[in-house]
C-alpha cells in the first residue's frame, strides 16, 4: 500500500473515510470562490470532491511534497494548479489571498514553533469571509488551533484513528 511506504512524508496511513469527506464537503462554500488552496492534497480525494461540487470557474492551488502523488494529481486534474513545494512556503508562492484553504498536512509531525507559524499564515491567507478548513488526528494540538483560530468550530468524527476536522471563517 503505497501510503505505508511514504508515512513520514504524507502522515497518510489509509485512504479518508467517506464520512470524512463527506462532512468535509458539507463545510465547504460553493458559491462565490475565486481561489482555493489545498494543502497535502495527496492522491486527490478531498480535491476530486470539491472540484465535482463548485461549480465556478476558480483558481484551484493544491500542494503536495510526494512526487508520485502529485503526478497523479496533475493527471487526474489538470485544470488544477499543482505544486510540488513545501507547503510551509505556500504563502510566498500563491501571492493572493483566498476564499478557502483545506489542510491535510500531518500538523502533528512539525515542530511546535513552525507548526504555529504555519497555522499562523493559513490564517492570515483567507479573505474577509473567507474559510479554513483543517483535517487532523492529533487531539492533543487543539489548544494551539483554539490559540491561532479563536473563532472555530471543531467537529469530532468517531473512527479509528479519530478524525477531527476545524472550520474558521475570517
Amino acid at each position: 500500500m503505497s501510503y505505508f511506504r511514504n508515512i513520514f512524508t504524507t502522515g497518510a496511513i489509509t485512504k479518508t473515510p467517506k464520512t470524512v469527506l463527506k462532512k468535509i464537503l458539507s463545510e465547504v462554500p460553493i458559491e462565490n470562490l475565486n481561489a482555493i488552496v489545498e494543502l497535502g492534497a495527496g492522491k486527490g480525494e478531498i480535491t476530486r470532491n470539491i472540484i465535482t461540487k463548485i461549480k465556478q470557474e476558480c483558481r484551484y492551488v493544491a500542494f503536495e511534497i510526494n512526487e508520485q502523488f502529485a503526478s497523479k494529481l496533475k493527471r487526474d486534474f489538470p485544470q488544477i494548479e499543482v505544486l510540488t513545494k513545501d507547503a510551509l512556503t505556500f504563502d510566498t508562492l500563491i501571492n493572493q489571498k483566498v476564499d478557502l484553504l483545506i489542510c491535510s498536512l500531518p500538523l502533528s509531525f512539525f515542530e511546535k514553533n513552525v507548526r504555529k507559524q504555519l497555522l499562523e499564515k493559513i490564517r492570515d491567507s483567507v479573505v474577509v469571509q473567507g474559510k479554513v478548513i483543517i483535517l487532523f488526528h492529533a487531539f492533543w494540538i487543539i489548544p494551539e488551533l483554539k490559540e491561532v483560530f479563536p473563532k472555530y468550530k471543531l467537529i469530532r468524527l468517531f473512527h479509528i484513528p479519530p478524525y477531527y476536522i476545524l472550520t474558521y471563517t475570517e
